[in-house]
């Protein structure tokens, strides 16, 4: 084999590999904006109910395991 035909065979490699990647990251741009319309559609008869106070508690085992990781 010659050096300009496995260059060839390289380049060849190369692009084609490229493009199945391109390809399968716009298929999941795809399938995650259709998911995220599902999510919006199913939020109507499952609605999210969160409490003010355990947002407040969240909140305050966040700051103390911060806390904890410093040393403090």
């Amino acid at each position: 084999m010659s050096a300009d035909n496995l260059m060839m065979q390289s380049i060849n490699i190369t692009i084609i590999g490229m493009l199945i990647v391109f390809v399968f990251l716009i298929i999941m741009v795809a399938i995650m904006k259709i998911l995220g319309k599902l999510v919006q559609a199913m939020e109507k008869y499952f609605p999210q109910t969160v409490s003010g106070a355990a947002d407040h508690a969240l909140i305050a085992v966040a700051i103390a395991a911060a806390n904890r990781f410093q040393g403090k």
